[in-house]
């Protein structure tokens, strides 16, 4: 079904309303659960061979900024300017004006991206210091960092066009494709870890960095495929003067400015603790960013996913006659359904942090006080983990009225904040307190983002929050649960390598799921009776169709 019959129907029903988000959201997750796993796969190679020290911090330091357009841009920062306009063209005026208009972006983005990498590349020694001045001074980390921020920087253009491809197929409402295409990153990613040390001077690190362009290009052209045999594809013919004189296209890129002016508001809290963890002990750098790639995990599959599919819905039901009530309803519905997976996944790793590290990552280089580390920062994230999904969320609302500059003011007082938090007390309490920071800012964030929706939405929509106190508390009691039977497993049978450790992990993991479907489901909270329901349906099935 296209998700435009999926609006039509949103139309009939408040229960109706719920079915755009979830239906689609299921799509979206079940390729960002098999990216995750290539991530995670692509992770732990590199834990391995570099683990948390000067060379893997040198890595993250040059690959931080295409690593923050690629989390910019794959979640819709791009597409906030891109989508809307796109939907109103085709509903409006069709699908060849649609492709024109595609194309007519593109070719002005691709004018304006070559400035940019050319300004990247010659700026890229003054980036590094900006960086990261604890490895700025030293002649030799500094010539390292500076050569990988410049090998990296290109992959600004595949990112860029991975994103307007995805938008395009997502207003089709084509999601699984664009969805999976990080699998593909990875997968580039993970030949870059093999990359022979002979073809990069005697430093395996460049190969990483090799690794990270032939990855963004395979992002971009899986996508290029379906794109091509869609209702909006590339029109080859057009020039760029022609490009220049659409309206629509020039509208995009204005739209588009404020969230390109905002790029170091929105993601300049992780530069801030590269700034901050370069100046504490070696390792910091890459403890934070193992520690955040734990919480992405639910993030992307919950979070993003809700997001990614919310975007197209809001700004169809905008369009429509009451989609002021429709878009209540559906943003409610997602902003419930993303506290109800949030809450326990928050709560989860913090149980089984530690465990979790040492099972993914503490292998080969990646050794116990790496580990140390990066639970400390985990636990700092997991703080925030229903804040940064409950801000992709209600962002979606300013991106389907195209209003790209309220949300960078929001963020930049999340970021001031952070900057406050973490000036203050990364020398006291160290890499929690970077952590820590993120979280905090983002709390100050949506809670901007959350009182500026009455603009759009002719009322503060308080009902979002209807389910929090139960989900905390059935949070609280799969916290105590899990910890209390991962530490009874652990003391009496104590893990004896990756393989045992695994399959004493899982197992808690599946008791403390059981266990808090079946708490929200007894008290009657409306997205686990509607889970269970479901499990139940699968279950009766089953029976009648064994084989």
């Amino acid at each position: 079904m296209e998700l435009s019959e999926n609006v039509k129907e949103s139309t009939s029903s408040p229960d109706a309303a719920v079915h755009p988000i979830r239906k689609r959201m299921l799509s979206v997750s079940a390729a960002t659960f098999l990216s995750r796993i290539t991530g995670f796969v692509r992770d732990m190679l590199i834990a391995y061979g570099f683990g948390t020290g000067e060379t893997s911090d040198l890595f993250y330091i040059g690959y931080r900024i295409p690593n923050m357009l690629r989390e910019l841009f794959a979640e819709g920062t791009l597409s906030s300017a891109f989508i809307p306009e796109l939907t109103r063209t085709l509903k409006e005026e069709g699908e060849e004006r649609a492709s024109r208009l595609m194309t007519a972006v593109s070719l002005l983005l691709c004018l304006i991206l070559l400035v940019i990498l050319v300004a990247g590349e010659v700026l890229a020694p003054v980036l590094f210091r900006i960086l990261a001045p604890g490895y700025a001074s030293n002649p030799d980390t500094r010539g390292v960092g500076v050569a990988l921020i410049r090998l990296m920087f290109p992959f600004l253009l595949f990112i860029s066009f991975s994103a307007l491809a995805m938008g395009a197929l997502n207003v089709q409402g084509r999601f699984f494709i664009p969805a999976l295409s990080p699998v593909f990153f990875s997968a580039g990613l993970i030949a870059g870890v093999f990359f022979p040390s002979s073809l990069t001077g005697g430093h395996p690190v460049f190969g990483l960095a090799f690794g990270v362009l032939l990855g963004g290009l395979l992002q971009w052209v899986v996508q290029w495929g379906p794109l091509g045999k869609g209702r909006i594809h590339f029109l080859p013919s057009l020039e760029m003067r022609k490009a220049w004189k659409d309206a629509r296209a020039r509208k995009v890129l204005r739209l588009l400015l404020p969230s390109i002016g905002g790029l170091w508001v929105t993601q300049g809290n992780l530069l801030i603790a590269t700034f901050f963890g370069s100046l504490m002990l070696s390792g910091t750098i890459s403890a934070l960013y193992y520690a955040m790639r734990l919480v992405q995990f639910p993030l992307g599959l919950i979070g993003a996913a809700i997001a990614t599919v919310l975007l197209p819905v809001l700004s169809r039901q905008r369009l429509e006659t009451g989609g002021t009530e429709q878009s209540i309803r559906t943003l409610a519905d997602a902003y419930r359904l993303s506290l109800f997976f949030m809450l326990p996944a928050s709560a989860g790793l913090v149980a089984l942090g530690d465990p979790l590290i040492k099972l993914l990552f503490q292998h080969g280089s990646f050794a116990a006080q790496s580990t140390v580390m990066t639970r400390e920062a985990l636990w700092g994230y997991a703080l925030g983990l229903w804040s940064f999904s409950g801000v992709r969320i209600l962002v979606r609302v300013y991106y389907a009225h195209q209003d790209t500059r309220f949300p960078v003011w929001a963020a930049f007082w999340g970021l001031l904040t952070n900057l406050a938090l973490s000036a203050a007390l990364y020398r006291s309490i160290g890499i929690l307190a970077l952590a820590a920071g993120i979280s905090v800012g983002s709390l100050v964030n949506q809670t901007i983002i959350f009182a500026g929706l009455k603009k759009y939405l002719t009322k503060t929509p308080w009902e979002i929050f209807g389910n929090t106190l139960p989900v905390l508390g059935a949070s609280a009691v799969l916290y105590a649960g899990v910890r209390l039977f991962w530490q009874g497993v652990a003391s009496v049978f104590p893990p004896q390598g990756s393989l045992w450790l695994a399959g004493e992990i899982l197992p808690v993991i599946v008791l403390g799921l059981g266990l808090y479907l079946g708490i929200t489901s007894l008290i009657g909270i409306r997205e686990g009776v509607s889970i269970v329901r479901e499990i139940r349906k699968i279950g009766k099935i089953g029976k009648k169709n064994p084989f």
